[in-house]
């Protein structure tokens, strides 16, 4: 449930540039490297709070201290965002931005990442990862399409002034006032939800582990080959995610002509496209394994992605105005996002695989230092790519203030022709670094047998040693 309050919060950030840019004034690519610098910052971060969790010794566990932690304050950091001084000159908009979005990114890590890092310890087996990240994704979707709900049926909706209502600016503190609520409740429930497994979770051994050791076991555990090809992927897909994740709101509002009412349509057919995706990935990794039950969604949601736009480019796509347009892009989301759904839950479950090989090596759980890390790559791969939507808003010469309808067809034009294929080539080579990928359901369960051997030998020498077990988990210091 606690994935809610991420994906609720990355649902709004995806209006963040447009809502700086066309409302509140700033050049787009000033907007680009605010956020730019914001996930540069975000991605350094990420590992420093997976390895505090990894170590962390308290009453409430590893992961506890830090989803309750991180609860209020991202959530008041969050709400400020979008609510920024009216007056203020440019430099100092800049500023409020980059600090308010450091801070968002920063205290989300906080409670993200421990829970995220649960996943391995709360699950084991090879199927039972994946159907547990399948509940995750389940909230993770049902969080973006009800603020999604919120925002373009509640919130952003037409005024007589503004036919638009993703540019009613009024909306804007509102909606992410009321995301902000939900995000606390989520990681709150999250968090006392899961508390009682606390005393059946690994506790790590006191040790005083000096700086060499510690970098020697972060070095061991990233230099992977399965993390590095998951690695890979993630840096690429971080590029194409801040790429799409800045124009695709202009898109929707420039090269489409949709008001926020069918921007609700399009989030309201989402949310059986990813319950299908969530419901469907288990048995298809159970089917193919997760490796090749990967590579064969992602690479058709790829083609999937680039039809609408493509499509209109070629001159097959009706022209705007059209009654097929909509159920055209909605059919194209829900393919798309079903897909996309199933890829990530098993890509998920296959990072987690990836924790009992780590250990054999370094004798040391580190859940939360292999989701950070894959996390900072991504990030930090986003956050130079983040730079992209603004500098091409530049080339293409995008207006400040553009009406729809009231701006010249070819800028969007030669803005979809630089898009489309720049957002392909990086899909198709985020999802062949997974070709590297080498553990399978026997590798895994060698892993697992060996690791509990290992623990018995420590046992049968040293009986004081902490040990903990709990129903379906078993974790012991090796």
């Amino acid at each position: 449930m606690g994935a809610m309050a991420s994906s609720a919060k990355i649902q709004l950030m995806g209006l963040l540039l447009i809502f700086y840019n066309q409302m509140v004034g700033l050049p787009g690519p000033v907007v680009s490297l605010a956020l730019s610098i914001a996930l540069l910052f975000d991605a350094v971060w990420d590992p420093i709070i997976g390895q505090l969790s990894d170590g962390t010794r308290t009453p409430w566990g590893r992961r506890h201290p830090y989803i309750y932690g991180g609860a209020i304050p991202v959530s008041v950091c969050f709400a400020f965002l979008f609510l920024p001084p009216v007056g203020w000159p440019p430099r100092a908009l800049f500023f409020y931005l980059l600090v308010m979005i450091v801070l968002v990114r920063a205290l989300d890590s906080v409670h993200e990442i421990p829970s995220t890092a649960l996943t391995p310890e709360l699950a084991t087996g090879y199927d039972e990862r994946t159907g547990l990240l399948s509940y995750r994704y389940f909230f993770t979707t049902f969080g973006r399409a009800m603020a999604a709900v919120l925002g373009f049926g509640v919130f952003l909706h037409a005024t007589k002034a503004e036919s638009l209502g993703q540019l009613n600016r009024a909306g804007y503190g509102p909606y992410a006032i009321s995301v902000a609520a939900i995000s606390l409740v989520a990681v709150l429930a999250s968090g006392i939800a899961t508390h009682r497994y606390i005393p059946f979770l690994h506790q790590p051994r006191r040790r005083r582990a000096t700086f060499g050791m510690l970098a020697r076991e972060i070095g061991t555990t990233l230099s992977n080959r399965n993390f590095v090809a998951i690695s890979v992927s993630a840096v690429i897909f971080g590029i194409t995610l801040g790429l799409a994740g800045g124009l695709m709101i202009y898109f929707y509002t420039y090269f489409w002509d949709l008001p926020a009412k069918s921007l609700l349509w399009l989030s309201l057919w989402a949310i059986p496209a990813g319950f299908l995706g969530v419901a469907v990935a288990p048995a298809w990794a159970r089917m193919w394994g997760k490796k090749t039950a990967c590579l064969i969604v992602f690479f058709i949601a790829i083609f999937a992605t680039v039809i609408p736009i493509g499509g209109r480019l070629i001159g097959i796509v009706p022209p705007n105005g059209s009654p097929f347009v909509l159920p055209i892009l909605i059919l194209d989301t829900m393919a798309s996002g079903c897909l996309g759904t199933m890829g990530f839950v098993i890509v998920a479950s296959m990072l987690a695989d990836v924790v009992e090989e780590t250990e054999l090596k370094t004798g040391r759980r580190s859940e939360g230092l292999l989701f950070a890390a894959e996390s900072l790559l991504r990030k930090a791969s986003t956050g130079f790519a983040a730079l992209l939507p603004g500098l091409l808003l530049g080339v293409v010469r995008f207006p400040a203030h553009a009406r729809p309808g009231h701006m010249s067809p070819a800028i969007m034009t030669h803005l979809a022709l630089i898009y489309l294929p720049l957002t392909t080539a990086l899909m198709l080579a985020s999802t062949s670094a997974l070709f590297f990928y080498k553990i399978d359901r026997g590798r895994h369960e060698d892993n697992l047998k060996a690791l509990a051997n290992a623990a018995a030998l420590v046992e049968a020498f040293d009986p004081q040693l902490e040990i903990s077990e709990g129903p379906g988990i078993v974790t012991r210091p090796t």
